[in-house]
C-alpha cells in the first residue's frame, strides 16, 4: 500500500510546488534589499575608515605640498568648487589650482567631518573647516572658515576617488 506522502512526492503537483517555492525564495532574496534598505545601507566600517584616511591624506598632502599624491585622489574629470562658486574641472585645471596654492601659501587646514556615509559606489564626507593660510612671500596670515563636502566614487580599480569637492563660506581676501 502506498503512503499518501509518497504519492504526493511522486506527483507532478509536488514537483511544481517545489519549483514554485524555490522560485519564490529566489525572488524574495533578490527583492529584500528594496523592502529592507537598512540591511544594505549600513556602510562597512572598513569603507568608512578608508574614506576618512583619504580625507586625512588630502589634508596632509596640502599641508606638506605634495602635488602628485593630492592629484591622485581625484578622478580625471573631477570638479572642485571654490567658495566663490568657480568650477575647476579636470586634472589639468586641478594641477594648476594646487600648484598655485602650494607656491603661494602654507596651509594649516583642519577639517571637522560631520557626516561620512556611503551608498553603493558613491560616498560623501561633509563637515566644517578652519584654515590659516600664510602667504609665503610676506608672511601675512589669512584666516577662513566654512563648510566642505567631498563626494567620492568607487572606481573599477578598487579604490575610492574624489569626483566633486566643494567649499562654502567667504573666501579669504587674496585667495
Amino acid at each position: 500500500m502506498n503512503h499518501p506522502w509518497k504519492l504526493l512526492a511522486q506527483s507532478s503537483l509536488w514537483r511544481f510546488s517545489r519549483r514554485a517555492a524555490i522560485a519564490f525564495l529566489g525572488v524574495v532574496t533578490l527583492l529584500a534589499p528594496a523592502f529592507f534598505p537598512t540591511a544594505t545601507a549600513v556602510p562597512q566600517a572598513s569603507t568608512i575608515a578608508t574614506l576618512a584616511k583619504i580625507r586625512e591624506a588630502w589634508v596632509q598632502d596640502l599641508r606638506t605640498k605634495q602635488l602628485e599624491p593630492i592629484l591622485k585622489l581625484y578622478t580625471p574629470d573631477a570638479v572642485f568648487f571654490q567658495p566663490s562658486g568657480e568650477r575647476i574641472i579636470g586634472s589639468a585645471a586641478l594641477r594648476t589650482l594646487f600648484q598655485n596654492v602650494m607656491a603661494t601659501f602654507h596651509s594649516d587646514l583642519i577639517l571637522h567631518s560631520q557626516t561620512l556615509e556611503t551608498s553603493g559606489d558613491l560616498a560623501y564626507d561633509s563637515g566644517d573647516f578652519q584654515e590659516t593660510l600664510t602667504t609665503i612671500a610676506t608672511g601675512t596670515k589669512i584666516t577662513s572658515k566654512g563648510s566642505y563636502i567631498i563626494i567620492f566614487k568607487y572606481q573599477s580599480d578598487g579604490g575610492w576617488r574624489i569626483v566633486q569637492h566643494a567649499w562654502t563660506g567667504t573666501p579669504p581676501p587674496g585667495a
